[in-house]
């Protein structure tokens, strides 16, 4: 929904041989928070590890003999007497155990997160330097520190979130105002309109057969947008049982008989390829951790025809001085539920982990909207690029770069939140 509360650099970077880690305790008063930070190489030795955190721990040597190390968040063990060797990427927070199990955030959970984002262990790219806070005030002071978070919260945040939609979202005198919160859903509509007509304008062979709203809720961007374009089916995907029957009512039947209605988590929906020439994804990842927004935009860019886009439209940070910082809101915060605000080089770092270069990006109001495309796609059909697209107007000083898909992130191994196997409820057509 919409209440809310400089150009990314694509220079090469070697493979990194090293990586910068976390020392913390397993267990006791100080679980969980860093304590050191060191530098280990790849072929380093478990064991020389060990020593030199217990030595930044201060730990006897009796404790020493029965130490164990695990990757926090994974539960995975590093091996005493074995190399570091594609077991530690950066930013990874490492526990040392008095030779107790493993205490940390759920090992399943975490290891299918680690899944998301596939890749080299090692980063070749180290994350932007982003910061943020939270709607109590706390200062988050990087994205490493936010993932870890994420990690010990997404159930929470999760529960939350479902409780506060099915309950009534926004409330509001009609379904619009319960999807944004306000009465400007004509204003929104005009700019989406006017954003979709111009990518059919800049890419004429593209052909609207079946379009995807993520997070669709009552169906509000598919019969004021979409349906004004698609010749096919759009497919409704919205994981509230309650907005998604009242969809059906919106819509109404004979619009309804055009749309599939598929009550899933977003991260967990996925098709086969070829199926969506257009993916609209609007004012529904702020309510995803990292990881899930990245598993969901993977899995809309591989469900993706030949020369399909995706259509990203989220809030933007609008307080004075904090416009390049993340904001969260916390279930135990005065809106009683969990969402993020993320600046555009945050959105962009999620955006190549999914393998996605920008194709467009503006401003519009509070909002920014980015047109996506597979970086591993064919070049899409389209004439000459015509100057001026921005439909506000003269584009924002932040020109969208063509940004490369090697990068991989390190939030696999922070953030610690599975999908489970999708499920679909297909409504009627």
């Amino acid at each position: 929904a919409r209440c809310v509360h400089g150009p990314v650099d694509t220079s090469p970077h070697p493979r990194s041989m090293s990586a910068r880690v976390s020392i913390c305790l397993n267990d006791g008063p100080r679980q969980g928070q860093p304590q050191a930070l060191l530098v280990v190489q790849q072929q380093m030795l478990c064991d020389a590890l060990l020593q030199t955190a217990a030595s930044k721990l201060r730990l006897k040597a009796k404790d020493i003999k029965t130490a164990r190390l695990f990757v926090w968040g994974t539960g995975v063990e590093l091996p005493r007497g074995g190399e570091l060797t594609d077991l530690l990427h950066n930013n990874d927070l490492v526990a040392v155990s008095l030779g107790e199990p493993y205490a940390g955030p759920s090992r399943k959970a975490a290891k299918a997160a680690s899944e998301i984002v596939a890749g080299p262990t090692f980063s070749e790219e180290i994350p932007p330097s982003v910061s943020g806070f939270d709607d109590r005030g706390r200062e988050i002071a990087s994205l490493a520190e936010l993932w870890a978070l994420q990690a010990q919260h997404t159930a929470e945040y999760y529960a939350a979130n479902d409780a506060w939609w099915e309950d009534d979202g926004y409330a509001g005198a009609t379904d619009d105002e319960a999807m944004i919160g306000d009465t400007g859903s004509a204003e929104d509509v005009e700019h989406s309109q006017r954003l979709l007509d111009g990518v059919l304008s800049r890419f004429p062979g593209l052909r609207l057969g079946g379009i995807m709203d993520g997070g669709a809720g009552v169906g509000r961007v598919t019969k004021a947008v979409l349906m004004r374009k698609c010749v096919g089916t759009v497919t409704l995907v919205e994981s509230c049982e309650r907005w998604l029957k009242q969809a059906r009512r919106y819509l109404g039947n004979k619009r309804s008989q055009r749309c599939v209605f598929v009550q899933c988590r977003l991260e967990e929906h996925t098709a086969a390829p070829g199926t969506y020439d257009l993916v609209w994804l609007q004012w529904c990842l702020q309510y995803l951790v990292d990881a899930h927004v990245v598993a969901t935009l993977r899995n809309a860019a591989a469900a993706l025809a030949q020369y399909g886009m995706i259509v990203v439209k989220e809030n933007r940070p609008m307080a004075k001085g904090q416009e390049e910082r993340f904001q969260v809101d916390t279930p135990g915060g005065p809106n009683g539920r969990h969402d993020i605000t993320r600046p555009d080089e945050h959105h962009r770092w999620l955006f190549r982990c999914a393998g996605l270069e920008v194709e467009h990006w503006e401003h519009a109001d509070e909002t920014s909207a980015w047109v996506l495309r597979p970086a591993s796609a064919p070049a899409p059909l389209r004439p000459e690029v015509q100057p001026g697209w921005n439909v506000l107007g003269p584009a924002p000083a932040l020109a969208p770069a063509p940004l490369r898909p090697e990068a991989e992130a390190e939030v696999a191994a922070a953030i610690g939140a599975s999908p489970a196997e999708p499920s679909s409820v297909e409504g009627d057509t």
